[in-house]
């Protein structure tokens, strides 16, 4: 049998990840007809039919299923340090894909993503907003900046920075509503939050307050929380760095200051593999400098301590 040829065999994967022929050839920036004309031909090679494919519908056969699932993790490494070889540092080309929660893709990865654009004019990014790595593998992500603790061991997890919590309102709120004294007198007040789901944690005098809130607001993006509570809408509990800018100019007052907040974390994540494409590796080193500043701004501390050590 001839060897067979490393464009069909991306192409066929590209094919099955999509689930069409029409998607995976805007994908891949090629015709339909040419992505069909390389399936029959790697069908031809390989003397299996592979997919069923009509008008509508698009479907593996049993022999395309354990072909795809037998090139599987091992061919995407392939293409990866063939990518890799083919990189020179000096002029990276590609693509790079990567997720990140949508309020810190907003405020501070777009902007960087454009910079690095703007260094590397063959490189192109393509962001998609996630806070954890539980769609990592399938969504063929090259990097993460999660939020929530990584909970794949495959994969690498770095710390970047800590960002420590704080709970605040607008004056215009406390005027009309006034301050909680203890944290269980929010139960009484309007609280904002982005992950209803997510406890606000307290410690005092060794003592841990926790409130599981019943919000009169919730917004998957802790970026329009703020802006709720800037507008005076109640009482929200965040990161720091999405708060510190409204903190430090008066549109909010911290809350609570004789109580210690938490600590929460930002992780890159990425595969664990020895030739990272020589693009993904540059701008992970891109992005863990710009962290680095930004961790820098986190040691403001106009917002009251915090209880890293009991939390983590």
């Amino acid at each position: 049998m001839k060897s067979l040829d490393l464009n069909a065999l991306h192409h066929f994967c590209e094919i099955v990840r999509e689930g069409s022929l029409t998607k995976a050839a805007q994908k891949l920036n090629v015709s339909a007809p040419t992505l069909s004309r390389h399936l029959a031909q790697l069908e031809e090679q390989v003397g299996h039919k592979l997919v069923h494919r009509h008008a509508k519908q698009f479907k593996l056969t049993i022999d395309g299923e354990r072909y795809f699932n037998s090139l599987g993790e091992d061919f995407s490494q392939l293409q990866e340090q063939i990518s890799a070889l083919n990189d020179r540092a000096d002029v990276l080309s590609g693509s790079i894909r990567i997720s990140c929660p949508e309020s810190m893709a907003i405020d501070y990865l777009h902007d960087w993503s454009l910079e690095f654009l703007a260094l590397h004019p063959l490189v192109d990014i393509q962001i998609k907003f996630a806070i954890s790595d539980q769609h990592f593998v399938e969504d063929q992500l090259d990097l993460s900046l999660v939020v929530v603790p990584p909970t794949q061991p495959s994969l690498v997890q770095r710390k970047l920075f800590d960002t420590q919590m704080c709970v605040a309102a607008a004056p215009s709120y406390i005027a009309a509503k006034g301050k909680p004294n203890v944290p269980q007198d929010l139960h009484q007040l309007d609280l904002l939050t982005s992950d209803p789901q997510k406890d606000w944690s307290f410690l005092k005098d060794g003592q841990r307050h926790v409130i599981f809130p019943a919000p009169r607001y919730s917004i998957n993006s802790i970026r329009t929380v703020v802006d709720a509570a800037v507008k005076g809408l109640g009482i929200m509990y965040g990161p720091l760095f999405y708060m510190r800018e409204p903190l430090q100019d008066g549109r909010l007052v911290s809350l609570l200051p004789e109580f210690e907040t938490e600590m929460r974390h930002v992780f890159m994540v990425y595969a664990d593999r020895r030739l990272m494409p020589t693009r993904v590796r540059a701008f992970r080193s891109f992005l863990e400098e710009k962290m680095v500043v930004l961790a820098e701004g986190e040691r403001w501390s106009g917002a009251g301590k915090s209880f890293n050590k009991v939390f983590s």
